[in-house]
């Protein structure tokens, strides 16, 4: 029997698409995050303005092949300089995605890697690979 798999994230999906694998492992996870500020008054009361939710998404890969591995680097560094557009799959969903637009706001650029193949012959790899985005304006 087949595993099924499902598409979690989507980095510049209204751009030049690039459909990430599904990472394994919990080794991705998307949250609200409230964006709020605390202010305690002379009296000595603590208030909490809070100002909305953001999506935060946090995404590693152990390794891609080089035609991947330059996809992703040139989005993510798009993605640091201007918002880009992402579809992700949120924690209730039941295999629909949210769309929204991100920055990047970490980037662990692959590393290099030597392995070996089936037949025991060196063969390099990209490994490595992590991300955070932060959704640019509050959803609610």
């Amino acid at each position: 029997m087949a595993i099924a798999r499902m598409t979690q994230l989507i980095l510049d999906s209204r751009g030049n698409p690039v459909v990430l694998p599904e990472a394994s492992r919990e080794r991705y996870s998307a949250a609200p995050v409230p964006l709020s500020e605390d202010v305690e008054m002379i009296s000595g009361r603590l208030v909490r303005e809070l100002r909305g939710n953001v999506w935060q998404i946090a995404y590693e890969y152990n390794y891609f092949k080089q035609a991947m591995k330059d996809r992703v680097i040139a989005v993510c560094r798009k993605g640091m300089r201007e918002p880009i557009w992402c579809d992700f799959l949120p924690p209730e969903s039941g295999g629909e995605l949210l769309s929204s637009r991100f920055w990047v706001m970490t980037f662990e650029e692959p590393k290099f890697y030597w392995s070996r193949d089936v037949r025991g012959t060196p063969t390099p790899f990209w490994g490595g690979f992590s991300l955070t985005l932060r959704e640019v304006k509050p959803n609610d």
